[in-house]
C-alpha cells in the first residue's frame, strides 16, 4: 500500500503524469498460459540460452510465487529472456507500470553474472544479450527500460536507453537508481511524445529526456542471468496511440514439393486501408479485395514456383507510423531428384512409415528430404550436422553425421503422434561415439512440453528406453563392440486396456535381449525429435546416422526381418572389424571379428608381413608384438578397408631389491625400499610375520622407463619381519 500511495501522490503534485487513453497490454500471469493471456495485447514468448534441460525459464505457473517466474539458475551462463507477442504503437507516449519480486541483485548470489532487467524495445529479434544492462554496449534496436543490478559490476545500474541511430548503435545510462530486494515492488516510467520522461519507484523518482523512436512499435521484455528467483507479478503497458496490430503469415510447413499448392494464411488489421502480398513473381496481390468478410483473414494459395520462396504481407493505415510487414520463406524441392531406391528404401517404404530421412543431402542442405511420400519434409535440424558419405563404414550412400567437437546435434520432424500409442523407429547407426561412454545419447525423443519422455529411446553404456519417464533397460551394458554398423528397430507396442505397453529392441532383424514392461505413458501430441532431448539439446547422439524412420504401428517381427535382410543385402560390404581386447599380454590370444554386407565379395586380412584370405567372420591370433591388422573387403564400390591395433605388452620381468633403508632391529619405523624391475610396471609390497600368510601394505611402486623404482613403506610395529614385491596383474 505504501508504494501505491507514493505514486498516487506523485501524480497529484504534477512530477508525473501517466499516458492516457487505453490499456493495450495488461498481463498478470496468473497461471492462465504464457501464450493464452486472460488480460490485453497477447500472450508471451520465452527464449533460454545454456539450459538444457529448460528448469531456468520464465513461466507463470509457480503457485508459490504467483507471476511470471523465472526458478534458480544452475550456472551463471544461463539466460532467460521474455517478450510479449504483439508489439504496440506508442507513438503519443505510453506508460508502462511493472510490479515485480527480486530475491537479489547482488553479484554473486547466486552467480558473479546475477542481472535482472526489464523495458520496451522496438527489436523482437534482440533477445539474449545487450538487454538494458550496461552504457557503451551495442544494442540491436532502440529501447528504454530498467537495469536492476551491477552483474559483478559490468553493468549499470539504474534506467538505460538505447539509440540505434548512434554511429553504431549506443547505450547509455540516464539516470542512476539504487534498487533493492523485496516482494511486490512497482517501477512506472512514463514516457511523452516528445521524449520527455518521468519514473517512480517507490519514493524514488526522476526526469529527462530520450531520443529514442516512438514511431517504432515496441515489444516489453524482460531478462535474467546466473539469479535468484526473480518474479515479474503484473505489467501494464497504456497509450493513447492508435493500435495497429501487425499483420501475420504462416504456412502449414516449411518445405513442399514442387507443383503442390501451398495455402498462406495472413491476418492483418481489419482497419487497414492498404493490405497487399509479394509473391516470388513480384505481384502485389490486394488483400482487401480477398477479404470478403472484411475481417482481416485471407487463405492465399499458390503452388511456389522456385527452390526458396519468399512472400511478404505489408498493411498501413493514415495515421499509423509506418507500414508494417511480415514475411515467410517456402522451400520448393523436386520429388524426382530423389536418389534412386535400393532393397532397402523398398522394404522401409512398403511398410508406409510416418517419414523417412534417408540422408542423401550434402553438407550445406537448407532441408532433408521425407522419402515417406507424405510430406515431412524439414528445415529445421542444427546447422552443426554434416551429410555425406558416411564417415564409419555399413552407410547407403550418404549419412548424417551428429559428433561434431561441440553443441546439441537435433532432426525436427513436423510429423507429430500420439506418443502413448504404438509405433516404432528404425535406423542404421554405428555405436563407436557410445561404447564405453557412460553418457546418456539420445537416439528419439518428442517435444511434449511435460517432461514424461523426454529422452524416449538412447544409450547410455546399453541401449535404454526412458518413455514412461523411468529408465528401463534393453541390452546389457557394451553389448555392440565399437564401430560396428547396425540396424536397430526400437518397437514400442502400446497397451490399450491398461496404459503403458511393452517394448524392445532389434538388432539386425532378431530380437536383442527380453522386452521390458513400461509403466503409464501420459497421453501426448508431439514432433518427433531425432538425436537429442525433447528440447533439441544435449545429451545428442555421439556417431552418424542413416535410413532414420518412424512407424505409427508396433512393426511385427516378419516386417523387421525383412527390414534387416534389405539392409544386408544393400549396406556397404564392410560393416564393422574389431578386436575383443585393445591390449594383451606377450603370449596370450586376441579375437579379431568382421562384419560384412551381402555385397562382400572377398574378404582378407594383412597383418603387415602377409595378406590372408579369410572365408569365416573371425579369427584368433597370439601375435609376438604390437601389430595394426587391415581388414580389406572386396565389393561394388570398394574395396573397403579398415585397421584395428592390437598392443602387445610383454610379461614382467624378474624383481630385483636393490636397496632398504630400514633398521633390522627396529620395527615400526617408516624405511625406503629401491628395486629395479621391468620398465613402466606396478608393483605391490606386501609384508609378513612367518613368510607363509603376507598382507598387503597398500605401498605401490611404478618404475620409470630404465626400470629403476622406490617407495616408502610405514612402519608396521611389532607385526612385520619380511617384506615382499609382487608385480600387479
Amino acid at each position: 500500500m505504501k508504494t501505491k500511495s507514493n505514486k498516487l501522490l506523485l501524480m497529484m503534485l504534477g512530477i508525473i503524469g501517466p499516458a492516457s487513453g487505453q490499456v493495450v497490454y495488461e498481463d498478470s500471469f496468473d497461471e492462465d498460459g504464457l501464450t493464452t493471456n486472460n488480460g490485453t495485447g497477447g500472450g508471451g514468448i520465452v527464449e533460454t540460452f545454456n539450459n538444457a534441460s529448460g528448469s531456468f525459464a520464465w513461466n507463470d505457473d509457480d503457485d508459490d510465487n504467483e507471476g511470471l517466474s523465472s526458478g534458480v539458475a544452475t550456472s551463471g551462463g544461463q539466460i532467460t529472456t521474455f517478450r510479449s507477442e504483439n508489439s504496440f504503437n506508442v507513438s503519443n507516449g505510453f506508460t508502462l507500470e511493472v510490479t515485480f519480486d527480486m530475491a537479489s541483485n547482488l553479484p554473486g548470489n547466486p552467480y558473479p553474472s546475477n542481472h535482472f532487467s526489464f523495458g520496451m524495445v522496438s527489436d523482437e529479434l534482440d533477445t539474449k544479450n545487450n538487454l538494458f544492462a550496461t552504457s557503451g554496449e551495442t544494442p540491436l534496436s532502440d529501447g528504454i527500460g530498467f537495469s536492476l543490478g551491477l552483474r559483478n559490476g559490468s553493468a549499470d545500474e539504474g534506467l538505460i536507453e538505447w539509440d540505434l541511430d548512434a554511429v553504431s548503435g549506443e547505450a547509455s545510462l540516464l539516470n542512476a537508481i539504487t534498487f533493492a530486494t523485496g516482494s511486490a515492488q512497482t517501477l512506472v516510467l512514463d514516457v511523452g511524445p516528445d521524449g520527455s520522461y518521468t519514473y517512480t519507484y517507490g519514493a524514488i523518482s526522476g526526469s529527462g529526456m530520450t531520443v529514442i523512436d516512438l514511431t517504432q512499435t515496441y515489444f516489453f521484455k524482460a531478462r535474467t542471468q546466473g539469479s535468484q528467483d526473480n518474479v515479474i507479478q503484473s505489467v501494464t503497458l497504456t497509450t493513447n496511440s492508435t493500435q495497429f496490430d501487425a499483420p501475420t503469415i504462416t504456412t502449414a510447413a516449411a518445405v513442399y514439393d514442387l507443383s503442390v499448392p501451398v495455402d498462406f494464411n495472413i491476418t492483418f488489421d481489419a482497419s487497414a486501408t492498404t493490405a497487399t502480398l509479394d509473391t516470388p513473381a513480384n505481384s502485389a496481390v490486394d488483400l482487401l479485395a480477398l477479404d470478403t468478410d472484411n475481417d482481416g483473414i485471407v487463405v492465399f494459395t499458390e503452388a511456389p514456383p522456385m527452390d526458396l520462396s519468399t512472400y511478404t504481407v505489408t498493411a498501413s493505415r493514415s495515421g499509423i507510423p509506418a507500414p508494417l510487414s511480415e514475411s515467410t520463406e517456402v522451400t520448393v524441392i523436386d520429388p524426382a531428384e530423389e536418389a534412386a531406391d535400393n532393397a532397402f528404401s523398398l522394404a522401409i517404404k512398403a511398410d508406409s512409415p510416418l517419414f523417412y530421412y534417408r540422408y542423401e543431402e550434402e553438407t550445406g542442405t537448407t532441408f532433408l528430404r521425407d522419402s515417406s511420400g507424405n510430406g515431412f519434409h524439414t528445415n529445421d535440424f542444427s546447422e552443426s550436422l554434416t551429410f555425406g558419405t558416411s564417415p564409419a563404414p555399413g552407410g547407403m550412400q550418404n549419412a548424417a553425421d551428429f559428433s561434431p567437437s561441440s553443441g546439441a546435434r537435433y532432426i525436427l520432424s513436423p510429423a507429430t503422434s500420439e506418443m502413448s500409442a504404438s509405433f516404432s523407429f528404425v535406423s542404421v547407426l554405428n555405436v563407436s561415439g557410445t561404447v564405453p561412454n557412460a553418457n546418456t545419447r539420445n537416439l528419439l525423443s518428442m517435444t511434449n512440453g511435460t517432461g514424461s519422455g523426454a529422452s524416449i529411446f538412447g544409450k547410455h553404456e546399453r541401449f535404454r528406453t526412458f518413455i514412461d519417464g523411468t529408465l528401463d533397460n534393453l541390452t546389457e551394458i557394451d553389448a555392440f563392440p565399437s564401430d560396428t554398423s547396425c540396424l536397430v528397430h526400437y518397437v514400442f507396442t502400446a497397451d490399450e486396456v491398461n496404459g503403458g505397453g511393452e517394448a524392445a529392441i532389434y538388432i539386425d532383424g532378431e530380437l536383442y535381449g527380453t522386452p521390458v514392461t513400461v509403466g503409464t505413458v501420459g497421453p501426448n501430441v508431439g514432433n518427433w525429435v531425432i538425436g537429442a532431448t525433447q528440447i533439441l539439446g544435449d545429451p545428442s547422439w555421439l556417431d552418424w546416422l542413416d535410413e532414420t524412420a518412424v512407424f505409427e504401428e508396433a512393426l511385427t517381427p516378419t516386417q523387421i526381418e525383412t527390414h534387416a535382410t534389405a539392409f544386408i543385402a544393400g549396406a556397404d560390404p564392410l560393416l564393422g572389424f574389431n578386436a575383443d581386447a585393445e591390449t594383451i599380454t606377450l603370449g596370450e590370444s586376441v579375437t579379431l571379428s568382421w562384419k560384412v554386407g551381402d555385397s562382400a565379395t572377398g574378404v582378407s586380412l594383412d597383418d603387415g608381413t602377409e595378406t590372408t584370405t579369410m572365408t569365416e567372420t573371425s579369427v584368433t591370433l597370439s601375435p609376438a608384438s604390437t601389430t595394426t591388422y587391415e581388414l580389406k573387403v572386396a565389393g561394388p564400390g570398394g574395396p573397403f578397408t579398415k585397421f584395428v591395433t592390437v598392443i602387445v605388452d610383454s610379461p614382467p620381468g624378474p624383481i630385483e631389491i636393490t636397496d632398504w633403508s630400514a633398521d633390522p632391529g627396529a620395527l615400526g619405523i617408516d624405511f625406503t625400499i629401491e628395486i629395479m624391475a621391468s620398465p613402466e610396471t606396478e608393483y605391490e609390497i606386501y609384508f609378513s610375520e612367518d613368510l607363509v600368510t603376507f598382507e598387503p601394505t597398500n605401498v605401490t611402486i611404478f618404475t620409470a622407463p630404465d626400470g629403476t623404482g622406490s617407495a616408502t613403506v610405514p612402519g608396521i610395529g611389532n607385526l612385520a619381519e619380511y617384506y615382499r614385491v609382487e608385480s600387479i596383474n
